[in-house]
């Protein structure tokens, strides 16, 4: 099961407390599935999902709520953005006339009524969502209607498709209703997408709407991703730290093989650059002066030391702006300065 077939299953279990919560919730899920049909002269309702456990769960919310029966049928998906999953049964809610379909999109603001004249409404009802509990029923509908999410071991990315730009405007309006929370819009073929890919965005998302279950995976996976994140960023700047102080190291050392061949008269042999002992050492860098000299044969016996650790080995200890003076007069001394 993805991830957010586990989200669906575990808010499809979740009972609005309050009448206005089930209305809202009830609403929030016909504006993205409901499409009207006409049947004998009056309209018939159908609202299609690819989860039985959503189907059955606003099949009770809409007899607990309109006390009537509706019927769930399996058919092709009727869901904007759906193609009907190769392998999957696509579940469809069907109310006809005489089980009140017109009381349900007049309560529901699918149809409303401007100058004496029914009109269907693309929009969301505002008077459904005017409390924070029915927006957040609303959304929760919304989201067993057309929602979907990514599994957050992957990406963070969560999504409601859309049929109608109103809807979606609608919706990035009641999302952004809530303190510290927005989402984005755009058109996908012939659907709007109203999408978040912020983590702490879907993780508030997740708890506005009642999956708690599902927002403690994402926020422990986020706390472990960030985690392993600080961990490899550490690594990577030790790595690039070691590789900064051995790039230095060597340059240091060229400098030191550039005034001692000045002092000899000749290169090195390639059995003397590694011995420190050897007389192209001992009589290349005699001349220099003693606290030179002193970090010179440090460099040489202590190849891939940092000029912190070369510090500490002197007498007395040094610091590392100290040592660094010390190389700079070094390298004035190799390029002849």
């Amino acid at each position: 099961m993805s991830f957010s077939s586990e989200v669906k299953s575990e808010l499809a279990r979740t009972e609005p407390a309050r009448k206005c919560c089930m209305l809202a919730e009830i609403a929030g899920f016909l504006r993205a599935s409901g499409s009207v049909r006409i049947t004998g002269g009056s309209f018939a309702i159908v609202a299609s999902t690819e989860s039985a456990a959503t189907a059955r769960h606003f099949k009770v919310l809409i007899e607990t709520y309109f006390r009537n029966r509706i019927d769930i049928g399996i058919g092709a998906s009727l869901r904007p953005g759906s193609q009907g999953r190769k392998g999957r049964n696509t579940y469809y809610l069907s109310i006809s006339p005489d089980q009140k379909s017109m009381q349900i999109l007049r309560e529901t603001g699918m149809i409303l009524i401007r100058e004496g004249d029914d009109y269907f409404s693309d929009g969301i009802y505002q008077p459904i969502v005017k409390s924070k509990c029915c927006k957040k029923s609303y959304l929760r509908g919304m989201f067993l209607s057309c929602g979907t999410m990514s599994d957050p071991k992957k990406s963070y990315h969560l999504e409601f498709v859309l049929d109608k730009e109103q809807t979606a405007l609608d919706l990035k309006k009641l999302i952004g209703s809530f303190v510290d929370l927005s989402a984005n819009i755009t058109k996908r073929g012939e659907n709007w997408i109203v999408y978040m890919k912020k983590a702490q965005y879907i993780s508030d998302m997740l708890g506005i709407i009642g999956a708690d279950n599902a927002m403690l995976e994402l926020e422990s996976i986020r706390v472990s991703k960030e985690m392993h994140g600080d961990i490899k960023r550490k690594i990577n700047c030790d790595y690039a730290n070691v590789d900064r102080t051995l790039s230095a190291a060597e340059e240091q050392r060229e400098w030191l093989r550039a005034i001692a061949s000045a002092e000899t008269g000749r290169e090195a042999e390639a059995e003397e650059i590694s011995d420190p002992a050897s007389s192209f050492w001992t009589q290349g860098l005699r001349t220099l002066p003693a606290p030179l000299k002193e970090v010179a044969y440090l460099r040489l016996y202590k190849p891939e030391a940092s000029l912190t650790e070369i510090g500490e080995a002197l007498t007395p200890p040094l610091g590392k702006a100290a040592v660094s003076k010390r190389f700079a007069k070094l390298r004035a001394l190799a390029e002849g300065e």
